[in-house]
């Protein structure tokens, strides 16, 4: 914009024959120019700190109505996914898991009986439950070498 296009907005404007754009333009332009003569800067100051802010912030809104980068695109795009996915895994993860009859597991396991444990492996010194442990071990050795053998392959 001219000088001499500044310089009729700025007649209009003490003329009261200004819009709301065109006032909005006038601060932008005045806000703009680093060295304003004494009657510009007059106007700049009735324009008021309000209007200036709001062709500043009419400048940011402009920037910001630019399109997104692709990159923005494609970030917001493996967000979304990933939010899905672990919303579909936390459903799935709280479903009860169905246990089939049939198989020979359930059978093998219903048909043997676990030894109780005495009443004092709760309760009673730390001696007592350390001995308690011991025979309820003894008591099922099957159990604990196959534990022990698992775990000797999986290392």
């Amino acid at each position: 914009m001219t000088n001499k296009d500044i310089q009729q907005l700025i007649d209009k404007y003490l003329a009261g024959e200004t819009s709301p754009a065109e006032e909005q333009q006038l601060a932008l332009e005045l806000q703009q120019r680093q060295d304003l003569p004494d009657d510009w800067q007059a106007v700049s100051i009735m324009l008021g700190e309000l209007t200036l802010g709001e062709a500043e912030y009419d400048t940011i809104m402009a920037q910001r109505k630019a399109k997104p980068s692709a990159l923005i695109i494609a970030l917001r795009i493996i967000s979304s996914v990933a939010a899905i996915y672990l919303v579909g895994l936390f459903l799935y993860l709280q479903q009860e898991p169905v246990v089939k009859v049939e198989t020979a597991y359930n059978n093998k396991v219903k048909k043997e009986q676990p030894i109780p444990a005495p009443a004092y492996c709760t309760e009673g010194t730390p001696r007592e439950i350390l001995m308690c442990y011991l025979e309820y071990r003894e008591a099922q050795p099957d159990t604990y070498k196959q534990l022990k053998r698992m775990s000797n392959e999986n290392k």
